[in-house]
């Protein structure tokens, strides 16, 4: 294998190493052990790429320390900066410090990989010092501005204008009502409803419960998957001063939340949750609505 198979392999390596790592950073908070290990994978094939490169470029000066202990934090710095700047819509807090802790640490492996003993230090430190100034400020501005966008696209609180204000229901009060059938969905830090298929009879009314089990606000919202598509397009309009429906509700971490709903007409019908990057990372499901009097399990 000559040296241009070895570079390109190890090109490889490198960017899709940096893209696992940023993919982790992004949805860590949604999924743990998941990002773990795919962070884990990540920086594996950036070093990987680090030794190829030493393979296919001998006379380049690749020590090993830069390969290992610099080359995971330059990985790890890659990973934040793209991942916080391609989710910034969807998780701004975190973005805005993900973003400049990034650039800090791609600079600093930076330095210590190409620029240690032939850029003078104090060089180094004043364009670092006046960069991630400039960074750090447009990531708070950039924060400011998308919670800004949330707020008006949400209405007064994503989590509290829901319409007839299901967030303050009591599913207990409900549940006295023994002639209609409970769905509880369950929900929590992996982003997953549970259960995330069910069936229900046409013209049934059924107490749908939404238990948030997790650490961070969710909501349930049902339609055809037409309404659900075009209610996802209508979350990233700017100009939205919020949604207040009738097939939606909300429950903050710990609390659970309920409505009745009628299935008039038989079909598939979806649910999905429109948190900021709730959908995205997997929070949707499916309800089959049966034409039949006869009950079935959900």
């Amino acid at each position: 294998m000559n040296n241009f198979q070895l570079n390109h392999i190890a090109s490889l390596c490198k960017y899709t190493g940096i893209s696992f790592i940023a993919g982790a950073i992004t949805h860590g908070f949604f999924s743990g052990e998941r990002s773990f290990w795919t962070a884990t994978i990540g920086i594996a094939m950036y070093l990987l790429s680090g030794i190829l490169e030493k393979i296919a470029n001998p006379e380049k000066n690749h020590t090993w320390t830069n390969l290992l202990a610099v080359g995971i934090i330059a990985s790890i710095g890659l990973g934040f900066f793209t991942g916080g700047l391609q989710h910034f819509p969807d998780s701004p807090a975190r973005s805005s410090w993900v973003v400049p802790i990034g650039f800090a640490m791609s600079l600093l492996a930076m330095y210590l990989i190409e620029g240690k003993g032939v850029v003078k230090l104090k060089s180094v430190l004043t364009y670092g010092a006046a960069s991630l100034t400039v960074v750090t400020a447009l990531s708070v501005v950039t924060l400011f501005y998308f919670d800004e966008y949330v707020t008006s696209a949400h209405g007064h609180s994503h989590a509290q204008d829901h319409g007839h204000q299901n967030e303050a229901k009591d599913s207990t009060v409900a549940k006295n009502e023994t002639t209609i059938r409970e769905i509880r969905i369950v929900v929590d830090n992996q982003m997953r409803f549970t259960p995330s298929n069910w069936n229900v009879n046409a013209g049934e009314t059924v107490l749908i419960t939404l238990d948030n089990q997790g650490q961070i606000d969710h909501e349930l919202v049902i339609g055809k998957e037409k309404e659900i598509l075009a209610h996802a397009k209508e979350m990233l309009s700017p100009s939205k001063k919020g949604h207040q429906h009738t097939n939606e509700i909300s429950a903050k971490p710990g609390k659970q939340a309920s409505f009745k709903w009628t299935f008039k007409e038989a079909g598939q019908y979806a649910m999905a949750c429109f948190e900021p990057g709730h959908y995205e990372a997997g929070m949707k499901g499916v309800i089959q609505v049966i034409a039949s009097h006869q009950n079935h399990p959900h």
